[in-house]
């Protein structure tokens, strides 16, 4: 297809017009400037194009796929004035094969009409480059859409590839990018005098096409044999599939994270309600139980009757062990101290507690401000997940908990010297607790927008780290004052 390699407005059109068309061996067509209809050609055109003179007087080259009509439209829009030249270079698919063919296009005018006259010169072979032809061979076998651009941001070659993206095609070589594509994206062009500059590829530039397609785009330079760049390639993938499965999963995973969101939060609802009961009910009425077996101990004691008020006193221990237990358990549904005096003070609390439990040491260090009553709520619920864990596993002799702010986020770590475990056994074993326990302190905080990570190794402890992001100073020094 036509090819405007460059523009010559110096050249003459007598100086590759002969004056009898009929007497050179150059291949000439003479056209109507205003429809591209041909109105005379020579003998050594008829034998290029494998066409009679009489098939080709009165039509147009996109009739008989010489040309197309895209490429016929945009020739005359651009066409020069009389007495001005374009030079261009094109392949002619002839009854021989494929022919090179310099091509100079002059503007005439006779009798009041403006005419095209195209002079053809094949180009011999000693012209051609085996590189270029190698080169050729590569572009047309590899699947992908490749476009090569010259300095000027001229289409010089595309594949077959290209065709099927439907963007650039072949009867845009020769055209300016900004010609053929006039609405592409600004990065392109930009893109192209960048890597002609560094000599460097650029790779994996995201794109919009039409109609909503995205494309991946690679852009290399060409290099000749001095190591110059003479040319820069321009890589087509077209990932409008992968970006719609990207865009459904992100979609998806968006979905799921505000169900989970709207979960846990109804998991602290829930948590708020059954405190609340606990300590309205079950501890009042085991209060008053409390006060019933103190009159029973005191009736045992003036009855003389010693084996009754051991019996009363075991009774009384139990439940008030049971009462203590059951304000621990409201305690950890609701920790009226988080909301009293703060995440450092609760985690304290709750590290205090677990130690006792233990028979082990416990410590928490650093400090932090106040925050909104979600965010401390998500930092104390993981910290006390992974303090469970801690309970119910580690037989640890030692636990550390540690928390900072940096740069809008709360970083919490929770540590034990116990016995250890190797985290992906456990995570791959369907029916381990400790699994689901790991995976609901993952998952509560991504689903705060923050994320975790658990370091363990049998026999040398666990580190879980978590952080989340946060509001300072406004809704800290709000969240103060209340």
């Amino acid at each position: 297809m036509p090819g405007l390699i460059s523009s010559d407005l110096s050249r003459s059109p007598a100086a590759a017009l002969p004056s009898d068309i009929s007497d050179t061996t150059q291949a000439v067509a003479v056209a109507r400037a205003r429809d591209a209809v041909i109105v005379d050609v020579n003998d050594a055109f008829c034998a290029l194009v494998g066409k009679t003179r009489d098939e080709l007087l009165g039509t147009t080259a996109a009739e008989h796929g010489i040309s197309n009509q895209e490429r016929l439209d945009w020739l005359i829009s651009h066409f020069p004035e009389r007495g001005r030249s374009q030079h261009q270079q094109r392949e002619f698919d002839t009854p021989g094969g494929r022919v090179l063919t310099n091509l100079d296009m002059h503007c005439v005018e006779l009798g009041g009409e403006r005419l095209m006259v195209a002079v053809m010169t094949p180009v011999s072979d000693g012209g051609s480059n085996p590189d270029d032809e190698f080169l050729g061979a590569i572009l047309d076998a590899t699947p992908l859409g490749v476009v090569l651009y010259d300095r000027d941001l001229r289409i010089v070659r595309v594949n077959r590839a290209v065709e099927r993206l439907g963007r650039i095609r072949p009867e845009h070589i020769g055209m300016r990018l900004e010609d053929a594509a006039p609405d592409a994206d600004p990065r392109v062009p930009a893109t192209i005098r960048e890597v002609f500059e560094s000599r460097r590829s650029v790779i994996a530039m995201e794109l919009p096409g039409r109609d909503g397609d995205v494309y991946l785009v690679s852009l290399f330079p060409v290099r000749n044999r001095t190591g110059g760049v003479d040319r820069v390639g321009c890589m087509f993938l077209d990932v409008t599939d992968r970006v719609a499965a990207q865009r459904a999963l992100a979609e998806s995973e968006q979905r799921r994270r505000a169900i989970l969101g709207s979960m846990l939060q109804a998991e602290e609802v829930e948590r708020s309600r059954i405190a609340t009961e606990l300590h309205d009910d079950t501890v009042q009425v085991m209060a008053a139980a409390l006060l019933a077996l103190d009159r029973v101990a005191l009736v045992a004691a003036r009855s003389a009757a010693p084996d009754l008020a051991n019996a009363v006193s075991v009774a009384r221990a139990t439940l008030e062990e049971a009462t203590e237990r059951t304000r621990r358990l409201m305690f950890e549904l609701r920790p009226a101290l988080l909301q009293d005096q703060g995440l450092v003070r609760a985690l304290h609390v709750l590290v205090s507690q677990v130690a006792r439990e233990l028979g082990a040491t416990g410590e928490v260090t650093g400090d932090a401000a106040r925050y909104d009553l979600a965010v401390e709520e998500l930092v104390y619920r993981t910290a006390q997940e992974a303090l469970a864990n801690v309970r119910k596993h580690a037989r640890a002799r030692a636990i550390d908990v540690a928390i900072a702010e940096d740069a809008d986020m709360v970083h919490v770590s929770v540590t034990d010297d116990g016995c250890g475990f190797d985290v992906d056994a456990v995570r791959t074993r369907s029916d381990a607790p400790l699994h689901f326990g790991l995976d609901t302190l993952v998952e509560r905080i991504r689903a705060g927008g923050g994320d975790a990570t658990v370091h363990s190794q049998v026999g040398a402890g666990t580190t879980v780290s978590f952080w989340v992001p946060t509001r300072l100073p406004e809704r800290s020094a709000s969240r103060a004052g209340t």
